[in-house]
Formats: C-alpha cells, structure tokens, sequence
C-alpha cells in the first residue's frame, strides 16, 4: 500500500483542482519558491496523524486566497488521497474506504465557517459520506513529518516527546503488552529497580546519609506528626518515565568505546544532529512487524528540506539511504521530500522527481510520467550534475550546445529585453536559466517538455510533460565543401563560409527535431542562420570589428604567425562591416571563427571575455534574430496559455 495521489482545491496556493501523483518509494518534489511544494506536504498532514509534529489545526491561512486587493478566502478547501497496492490484508482493512475496488479513497471536507475556534471538518473513506468513518483506520498509517526548520537537538533531548523515547516505546510495545497482561514489570524497571536499592542502602554512595539528613529535618521542623517519609533514587520506576529521561551521547567517530569520551549533542554540528535525529527517525520507520507489533502497519515519511546544514557528499550520501529505506519492500515505507538543493536533484533519478510549476493554475509532473525512451531517461540520469540540475527549478530553459552560448547568451538578453518592465530585463530577474549541454542532446531532453516523433527508430510516445517554456539553441552546422589546397593542388574538404544567398543546409540532426516540435505548447529550437554561435555573432551588424579586437587582445605574444594574424584581426577590426555586404562579412566571420577555435585561444576564454565586456558595457552587439526569437519566446511569450500536453 502506497499513496498514490492527491487532490486539492482551495487549500492555501491551489485554488483549483490540483492533482500530484507518487511513486511507491522515493519522491523528490522541486520546484521554484511559492510554487507549493509544502502546500502539498501540509495537505497530507491535514489528512493524516502525524506523530512527530503533532496535529495540524486549522486556520484562516489554509482557505486559498487570490493575491489580489479586496479578495475573499475560498468557502471551503477539499483534499482526496488515493491509496494503491493494497494487499489481501489491506483490502479487508481498508474495506471501508475500497468500496470494493482496488484502490482506497481518503476525503477531507472542510467549511470555512468558525464556530467555537473551530471549523467544521467533514471526513470519510471511500466515495460516498454515509458510510460511518473510523478514525482507527487512519491511525493505522504512521505518519512522520520533518519540518524544514527543525530543532534537531531539542528533538533528541531527553523528555516526553524525544526521539529517543519514542524509538524505544515501539520497540517494546510488544513486550509491554504483555507484561500488563501478566501483571509483571518490564525487564528495565527491574533493573532500574534494583539499582535504586542499591544507591539506598549502599552506605559508600552517601545516598543513604543525605536521605537520612533530610528526613530528620524535615521531622524537627514540622514534627513527627505532620512530617513525611522520603527517599532519594536515580528515577521513578515505570518504563515510559525511565526512557524518557534518557540521553543520547555522540563521538565525533566510530572509533571509540570508552564512554567518558562521548559529548552532549549541544557541542554536536547542526549538520550531524539534523542526521542523529533523521537516523532515530528511520529507526523507528523500518522496524519490521513482529518488532514493532503493528501488523502490516503502511508508513509514510515527509521531510522538508533534508539537506538542511550538510555539506553536499552528505546531502549525497543521505538522499541514498532514504532511497534504499523507501525501495525496501519489507519496511513499508514511502518518503516524499521537498528540496531547493542542486545537489539533491542532481543525484536521484528522473524516476524519483517530481516538477511542480509555479503560475495561477501550478502543475506537477512526475517526470516518470514522461515520454522518455530509456536511452534518453539513462543519459539524463548519467547527465544532470550540481550545475545542470537547476533546470528543474527554473521557471523558464534555454538549451545551448557549450560553454560560449552559456555565458555570452545572458548578457545578449539583457539587450534584447531591455523594453521590458522592471523585474523582467534580464533572464536572471526573470528566474530563466541557460543550460549547457556540452553537445546536440536535444532528443533527449526536449521530451521533458515535448512530445514528438520517435528518432533512431524510436516509437512515438506520449507523456505529460513540464509546462514550462524550454527553448533550444542550436548551430546549423554546414556541412564542409569541397577546395583545393593551394600548395599541393590536392582536393581536400574545407569549412563552408555561408552568406545571404548562399547558404548551405545544415547537417545538425537537431535542425529535424525544431520542425517536429514546432506546434508545441512549450518548447522550440532555434538554428543559426548560418553556421555557429560565433560565426552568426560576427555575421551581425558591425559585431565583426568589435569581436575581432577582442580577439586581438587575447591573441598570444609568441603564437605562430602572430605578425599575420595580429595584422588580419587589425584589418577587420578597423573596418565599418554595416556597409559590407554579406559575402564580404562571411570572410571576416570565418577567419574569426577560426581564431577562436585556435588551441591558444578556445570558445571558453574568448567567451569568458567578451561576456565580462559587454556585462561592464565597455562593448555592445547586435543580436542575431534567431538569438533574439529564442529569448522573446521563453521570457516575453505570453506564458499562460501554458498546458501540460501537447
């Protein structure tokens, strides 16, 4: 039995129906900020018993209400769970809330009308209201809820509601029981019992003296009459006060068994307590049915945030063992987490997340849900690193091939936005972030955002996909023509120089997929012109001489040829190229392109600095139109029309 899906309306941010689906194990939910990441965590604490963080009472705030002047909360907030996977036992269980079926049902009603500090709250199992409800059936499934701001330490300190305590109340449930029936104590009071004994009649502990000393003066203060009897212990006898009151202690390593080394978690790292706490949590969580005498008990763990103050091989390291706890079927257990880390996203499978997209009408996507072909699905699996994962909490994607589109790409923006309203000058402001994929990988990822006609033989496919813009920027990539070289007379294959009328077709594969998605909702691809990034940069305007000086003062002193080539970039840089016509560009573009390409230089380096440029406005470039389409279309296309399908 697992939690399949839930569906909300008005509660909190989700005005209207809002649907997210799960996995039975491991799912990681991402996503922007305010886009309802803990909205979905709270709605399922609303309908569950949560033992670590207590109830959940209802207020004002979770009646969804618009962000607009004079707005009125919603009448009421509704919220349906589904469980699936129900075995034998659970179907008999769960009956009630089943009808039957094989999938259970668990409703939530509630009226935003106040009566007494109280709202009225309607709940039932299964798809009609009449059917007298158990709250028995909800117990039966453990929840455990993490809040992003945890109190690790005062979790673990000893006390009623201590971690500690809570562990070995369940390990022993079993045996309590049974002692009761018996009318026998626990092993631990006897021990504790017998230690007690001891402090009170061993003369060598002093226990027995200061006993002494306070009882007398406690009879000539009051006299024989009014006074009492008293006795000193190390603690009261009964199981559930002897746990409680006991410590947990930690040593920096594995190393040690002495116990007089160990320290309090208060000289502890925030880090290592929030994993001491996390680690007692999953303790409990994975004792098997005969330990924890609950018989088929379903067990559900949500944690805001887990990466809370670890370094990231810990965040790693962590997000593994939920994994390996969630995927076991013998614990029971199935973990939903919310994060805002890179780290995170970059090292669980696309199986494991879940997309949620911030607007008016915000959509979750689990991208196992997704058309992905699994040579697709394994090389995003092996792909998505701390610097790439960021795409899954972007409000808008540009794919580019390599490093030089990366960084140049957001100062282009700047010029080409720059009739936009505050806040949306700049694809930063605007939340959009510039991917490189160091490679023409577009069929690949554009299926998280597209579907389309199956490449290499592939079926086509259809999924849901992440409705969001996604715009792919890609070169045309001529093939190479045929010359001559001018010392031996031997044909060979060279680089094409294209220009306005001459402009071969492009043997990029990517060039097929722009047609095929072309119609659809939310993602696109844009070919240069021409050839490459910096060749169509310097086919621009008069972007030629401001590349070509930049590259002249990049070029090396003792490079090979210097005097030659210092001379050509000189010539170009020196010349007006908005009175050239294209052919005449297309010569100053291709020995530019070549430079760059040049072992002493790179596309990095010369990136590198052209960006630093035009970021302190030192230079300005004219932006060729593809560029220009591929930018208007993620951050000033009207995103509403945004929808989950194509």
């Amino acid at each position: 039995m697992y939690l399949k899906e839930i569906s909300i309306s008005g509660f909190r941010c989700f005005k209207d129906s809002f649907t997210t689906r799960f996995s039975n194990g491991l799912n990681v939910i991402v996503g922007e900020n305010g886009a309802g990441k803990t909205t979905i965590i709270n709605s399922i604490r609303q309908l569950l018993q949560d033992s670590e963080s207590g109830l959940y009472n209802i207020t004002e705030d979770d009646f969804h209400r618009a962000f607009i002047s004079e707005a009125k909360p919603s009448l009421y907030f509704s919220i349906v769970a589904k469980f699936c996977d129900l075995d034998d036992q659970e179907k008999i269980v769960y009956l009630p809330w089943t009808g039957g079926s094989d999938t259970a049902l668990l409703n939530l009603h509630v009226e935003n009308k106040e009566a007494r500090g109280r709202y009225k709250r309607m709940m039932w199992g299964g798809k009609s209201k009449s059917i007298q409800f158990e709250n028995e059936l909800v117990d039966r499934i453990h929840c455990i809820y993490l809040p992003p701001l945890r109190d690790a330490e005062l979790k673990l300190t000893n006390g009623r509601q201590s971690r500690l305590s809570k562990l070995l109340r369940a390990l022993n449930r079993k045996e309590l029981r049974q002692c009761k029936k018996d009318n026998q104590p626990h092993p631990l009071e006897n021990a504790v019992k017998e230690f007690n004994h001891q402090l009170a009649i061993n003369e060598s502990f002093t226990i027995k003296k200061a006993n002494e000393l306070i009882k007398a003066q406690l009879q000539e203060s009051i006299g024989a009459y009014f006074s009492q009897n008293t006795l000193i212990q190390f603690a009261e006898n009964d199981f559930t006060k002897i746990v409680e009151n006991l410590r947990l202690l930690f040593f920096p390593n594995l190393s040690s068994s002495d116990y007089q080394l160990f320290r309090s978690l208060n000289q502890n790292s925030l880090g290592y307590n929030n994993l001491l706490y996390i680690a007692s949590v999953l303790a409990e969580l994975t004792l098997n049915d005969q330990e924890a005498d609950e018989g088929g008990l379903f067990k559900i763990l949500l944690i805001e945030e887990p990466e809370a103050h670890l370094h990231p091989q810990l965040q790693i390291r962590l997000l593994s063992h939920l994994k390996k706890v969630a995927e076991e079927k013998s614990n029971n257990v199935q973990v939903i987490v919310t994060t805002h880390s890179t780290v995170l996203a970059a090292s669980v499978s696309v199986d494991s997340i879940i997309h949620l997209s911030k607007g008016n009408s915000p959509v979750a996507t689990p991208l196992n849900t997704c058309a992905l072909p699994i040579k697709s699905k394994n090389f995003i699996n092996r792909w998505l690193d701390v610097t790439k994962s960021n795409l899954m909490f972007a409000s808008g994607v540009i794919l580019v091939e390599g490093i030089a589109e990366q960084m140049v790409i957001p100062e282009l923006a700047k010029s080409v936005l720059k009739e936009q309203p505050d806040g949306k000058k700049n694809l930063e402001d605007q939340g959009i972030s510039v991917i490189n994929m160091n490679g023409i990988y577009f069929n690949h990822f554009m299926r998280l955002y597209s579907n389309f006609e199956g490449f290499d033989d592939e079926e086509l496919q259809k999924g849901e996909t992440i409705p969001i813009k996604c715009a792919g920027i890609t070169d045309r990539d001529p093939p190479k023509v045929d010359s001559t070289n001018d010392e031996t007379g031997k044909a060979i294959k060279v680089q094409a120089a294209p220009y306005e009328g001459n402009i071969p077709e492009g043997s990029n594969p990517a060039i097929k997929l722009a047609g095929a998605i072309s119609s659809s909702k939310n993602a696109r691809i844009y070919v240069s012109k021409f050839k490459t990034f910096e060749y169509d940069l310097a086919m621009e305007g008069n972007n030629a001489a401001i590349m070509a000086k930049v590259l002249s003062s990049l070029w090396p002193a003792k490079a090979e040829g210097e005097g030659s080539v210092k001379a050509k970039l000189k010539a170009i840089e020196g010349q007006n190229w908005n009175q050239k016509t294209s052919q005449e560009k297309s010569d100053a573009a291709f020995e530019i392109l070549k430079r760059i390409e040049n072992k002493d230089i790179g596309k990095g380096i010369f990136a590198q600095t052209l960006s630093d440029q035009l970021a302190s406005n030192l230079i300005s470039l004219e932006v060729p139109q593809y560029l220009k389409d591929a930018i208007n279309w993620v951050a000033v296309s009207d995103k509403t029309g945004m929808e989950q399908h194509d």
